[in-house]
């Protein structure tokens, strides 16, 4: 073996011997080493080192175990001999290990060409090993688990490594898989923490690499994204198939320990209950009024039962209940009972934090949340714990349970929750790519708790939160530990009114969700970045679109995730990318269509409105048998029911339904096959109900029911259709989501149909309408009109350059005045509509990046030509002039979970704070050391923004050149209490150490996200 003296890690050296044994191959290396090559099934192939030579089994098993798989691909497989090459063939996969270098890639015999290629030989060292792979240009990588804030990792390097933290950049549950669009995955064999370096370090390559000294790895083989994942189940596991009733609101909340003090209406934590008086949540034993309870034991009002009372007095319907968050007592039986009791009688199923109680009927649990330092593999014996008695006691009923952290397989026994910071703008955006990415990863449960757990306070964050979260597989409150009560009716009437709209709404797409939940077992994620839908544009693949999904195939959703508005105080929607130039999108409030394929600027959402749109073609399922049909083209949707609760699918007691949507020339046929399967409680005679979306007035229907030409009556009326068993009503005033007619009255034209009851085991039904038009006023090609004139003078505002944005500036010719011209911008290839005025400025740019822009002006589907390209190039990150490896000590200790190296780690999500109060007389002082004399530019403070807590009021610095001797103490810095970064200027202040000494804090502790320092930009 040859040495790497700077990572202390060996290269495996030249292969000398490959032989086929009982159940797996065994290599020899030139230097002695031995290795074994495993055909697990086809497809799946895993390869061991073990410089030891014990192939000892991981305890606990992090995969199923390999006697459990059949020998059958192993055994029709043989190893073929050249001077330079042991091939070993395995149906249509050549594995071809390479004498020397010793590297091996798998080949395609079928595809002709390489699936993956090892760019040199593997890397071991007593505490890492490495593999290094070809990249290619158009690779891209996905998976790794929770990576908060992002999902497409071409480029990136992304740490397998739980930091229990939630933030932008952390990394909430780490996964050791990963996969390319190349077709292939890796799921590396153990429970060490990993890196992966996807061509940061060098375009070319990809790093692999955990604190392992055992290069144990399984490579997966798929034709797509989702044959890959599911072939990621057959050795871990298939996901939770949630029962029905956990895709509706739950709300967790610790009713064991919380006490409650009277308060003043105008505190900001102050709520209001029945008794007309207003109380906080308090820690204080000598302020407490009463306690909570699960029953009312002492006051009713502050039990969970008068909680579940008010979202039934909100007309807000809640199915699940956690009542003793964060708590791990024993409960007294006598209290679960009654609580139990009152639940059955509502429809609520009651769940509980860490562990069953002993007379508690087998629901769900919440898995307590360890902290990472523990080991990722007592992490995953913990939650398995806690899971087996809940699932020895289910029997046939589907149990599960929810964890905020995990590894690898996951899936297989919880679904994933993130609390999170509330009533943050950040905090949206991060936890939509980081859904994407843990999708990607192979686990479809997930959701984050609606405006976190901590801070809120803010109305339009909240609102916001709950509106695109009803898209999400889990939806729920946390709540007894934020700014305000964590409640859907927590705000005024108009909010309560809107959140109540969006449930409704979940309840209604409840069918539609629960297929994709059932559609997942197979490895097709619920939430889907673009690519899985539209595979020939690049820029899905990439991190442009990470704050935006599919839900499905057949709904985007792009969430509104700053709080920018308008005079009117609608929120301001710019960088919305509809993909495919060949689909256009329908916005089901409004009915409004836009061709896909481009992006949209300044496009305005009042508060009740969430930008959603359905795809055109869509065959979206409200039930077993009926559904609402977006015609376009040809189109087939499966339709999916079962009990919703027991194991029963496993034995295929489920039904599906196969409805077909085909428009062409004008004429529009529609099929509804049987149903085939059953289930418990399945009625075999049933109606079919479909709503068609169409232009206007169609002409002659004719329906046939097994290919039999039968009379459907046609209502003018639609009383007279809504009560008739069967016929077809023209209705121009349809709304697609009836649940928001107190706020849209933008009705659509649709063809609503009722198909008679019949035995739908054997009963098929066609429907063929002439003259349909859908879509045919969506634009679809623009004209060049010579007539119109191109832009001029277009330029960039260098003033307004940053790291991040570009500002666009034009000029039009001034008869345009008073005219709708609006202008198209072509970024990188890509065009930005629905531009007004003559400035524009893109936001969300990659740093160190060049972009080229050229501009046309458009009125109506006319458009002038392109300007010429011009460009610019976007700063470099700020935090590229970052001090890193900063070394930091104080004088005071620090909080609970808090440690002081989250001041210096460069990262938001962390966080610092004291465990004690500073005084006049005992200051706080922090030591900042850099690894040399710096240049510096500035220092920057970013306050903990969640709850206020801890906020730096008045400061003082001092500076050394060597580390050891310092300067006096500064004049005072004198901050306001708010969560804005604070800086100080050190325009060429050389140093290589800073004291920073805190006189005055908001509360007397002391906190912070950062503190970060930044060489001059010269150096």
């Amino acid at each position: 073996m040859t040495e790497n003296m700077t990572q202390n890690l060996h290269s495996l050296q030249r292969i000398i011997r490959v032989a086929k044994g009982t159940r797996f191959y065994e290599l020899e290396f030139a230097s002695g080493e031995k290795a074994r090559f495993y055909i697990i099934a086809p497809g799946i192939f895993r390869f061991i080192v073990d410089p030891s030579g014990e192939f000892a089994p991981l305890n606990p098993e992090l995969t199923i175990p390999a006697n459990n798989f059949s020998l059958e691909s192993f055994e029709a497989s043989q190893v073929l001999v050249t001077d330079e090459t042991f091939t070993i063939k395995s149906g249509q996969y050549s594995i071809r290990f390479h004498r020397n270098p010793a590297t091996f890639s798998i080949f395609d015999d079928q595809l002709h060409r390489y699936r993956l290629m090892q760019a040199s030989p593997l890397e071991l060292g007593p505490n890492e090993s490495r593999e290094i792979l070809h990249q290619s240009k158009n690779e891209f990588y996905y998976g790794g688990g929770m990576q908060n804030g992002r999902f497409s990792h071409k480029g990136k390097i992304i740490q397998i490594h739980n930091t229990n933290l939630s933030g932008d950049g952390a990394v909430a549950v780490p996964i050791g898989f990963f996969w390319s669009n190349a077709g292939f995955g890796e799921l590396r064999n153990t429970w060490q923490n990993g890196t992966y370096d996807f061509g940061a370090t060098n375009t070319e390559e990809t790093i692999i690499s955990h604190q392992s000294p055992i290069f144990d790895n399984f490579y997966l083989l798929g034709d797509s994204p989702a044959a890959i994942i599911n072939q990621y189940y057959k050795i871990t596991g298939h996901p939770l198939f949630l029962p029905k009733y956990a895709l509706g609101l739950g709300y967790m909340s610790d009713f064991v320990n919380t006490k409650w003090a009277e308060a003043d209406p105008k505190e900001a934590s102050a709520v209001k209950f029945e008794d007309g008086n207003s109380y906080r949540p308090t820690s204080d034993e000598n302020e407490v009024y009463a306690q909570a309870s699960f029953n009312g034991e002492e006051k009713y009002q502050f039990s969970a039962r008068a909680m579940a009372e008010r979202f039934i007095k909100h007309n807000l319907d809640l199915n699940w209940l956690v009542p003793n968050y964060n708590d791990d007592h024993d409960l007294p039986e006598s209290s679960v009972e009654h609580l139990t009791e009152f639940a059955n009688d509502h429809d609520l199923v009651i769940g509980f934090y860490k562990k069953l109680p002993a007379n508690a009927a087998p629901n769900f649990l919440v898995a307590a949340k360890d902290k990472a330092t523990i080991g990722n593999a007592k992490i995953i014996q913990n939650i398995a714990q806690a899971t087996d008695p809940l699932i020895k006691a289910s029997k046939d009923e589907r149990p599960w349970t929810i964890a905020e952290n995990g590894w690898t397989a996951i899936q297989t026994l919880s679904a994933s929750i993130t609390n999170n910071v509330g009533g943050e703008w950040d905090e949206l955006a991060t936890q939509v790519a980081s859904f994407l990415g843990l999708s990607l990863s192979g686990q479809p449960n997930m959701g984050s708790a609606i405006d976190g757990v901590y801070g809120g306070n803010n109305a339009q964050v909240n609102v916001r939160d709950f509106e695109w979260k009803i898209f999400t597989p889990l939806l729920f409150n946390i709540d007894g530990w934020g700014n305000i009560q964590k409640t859907p009716f927590a705000f005024n009437t108009k909010i309560t009114r809107i959140n109540r709209a969006y449930l409704e709404l979940r309840k209604y797409l409840t069918p539609y969700l629960y297929a994709l939940t059932h559609e997942a077992q197979n490895g097709n994620p619920v939430i889907r970045p673009f690519f899985l839908e539209f595979q020939h544009e690049k820029v899905n693949y990439t991190e442009q679109v990470k704050h935006e999904f599919m839900l499905g195939n057949n709904i985007l959703v792009a969430p509104i995730i700053n709080g920018r508005e308008d005079y009117q105080g609608n929120s301001i929607k710019d960088n919305l990318y509809l993909p495919d130039h060949r689909t256009f999108w329908v916005d089901p409030f409004t009915g409004k269509k836009l061709i896909g394929g481009r992006v949209y600027d300044k496009l305005h959402y009042p508060l009740w409105h969430l930008p959603i749109f359905i795809k055109s073609g869509s065959i979206l399922q409200e039930d077993l048998r009926q559904a609402t049909i977006f015609p376009q083209g040809k189109t087939k949707q499966v339709l999916y029911a079962d009990d919703g609760h027991t194991n029963a699918y496993e034995h295929n007691e489920f039904a599906t339904t196969t409805i077909t949507s085909e428009l062409n020339d004008n004429k529009l046929k529609v099929t509804i096959s049987p149903t085939k399967g059953e289930y418990e409680g399945l009625e075999k005679e049933q109606a079919t109900e479909l709503n068609l979306l169409v232009d206007k007035y169609p002409g002659e229907l004719v329906f046939r029911v097994n290919d039999q030409v039968t009379q459907l009556n046609e209502f003018g009326n639609y009383e007279e259709f809504a009560t008739s068993d069967s016929g077809y009503f023209y209705n121009p005033d349809y709304l697609v989501f009836p649940q928001f007619q107190k706020f849209t009255q933008a009705a659509q034209p649709a063809l609503q149909i009722k198909l008679p009851k019949a035995d739908i085991s054997n009963t098929k039904y066609e429907i063929k309408i002439d003259n349909y038009h859908y879509g045919d006023e969506v634009e679809r090609h623009a004209i060049t009109d010579s007539a119109l004139s191109a832009p001029h003078s277009a330029s960039i505002s260098s003033e307004r350059l940053t790291s991040r944005s570009i500002s666009v500036n034009w000029v039009n010719p001034t008869d345009f005045a008073g005219k709708n011209i609006k202008a198209d911008i072509e970024v990188n290839g890509i065009i930005h509509t629905n531009i007004d005025g003559n400035s524009f400025t893109f936001h969300s740019l990659e740093p160190n990046t060049r972009y080229r822009f050229r501009i046309r002006n458009k009125f109506g589907n006319k458009v002038s030509d392109w300007t010429e390209y011009f460009g610019a190039k976007t700063k470099r990150d700020q935090m590229d002039y970052a001090i890193p490896d900063i070394k930091v000590t104080t004088n005071f200790e620090n909080g609970t979970d808090s440690s002081l190296a989250n001041l210096v780690d460069h990262s938001l999500a962390s966080e610092w704070i004291t465990k004690a109060q500073i005084s006049p007389d005992h200051p706080l002082e922090l030591t900042f050391t850099f690894d040399q004399a710096y240049k510096l530019s500035r220092m920057v403070y970013v306050p903990r923004s969640r709850d206020r807590k801890g906020h730096i009021l008045r400061a003082q610095i001092a500076i050394s050149t060597d580390g050891t001797n310092f300067g006096s103490w500064s004049d005072e810095y004198n901050w306001p209490n708010d969560a804005k970064n604070k800086v100080i200027g050190l325009r060429d202040v050389v140093a290589k150490s800073i004291k920073m000494r805190i006189l005055k804090t908001n509360d007397d502790y002391v906190s912070a996200k950062e503190i970060l320092f930044f060489i001059a930009k010269q150096q």
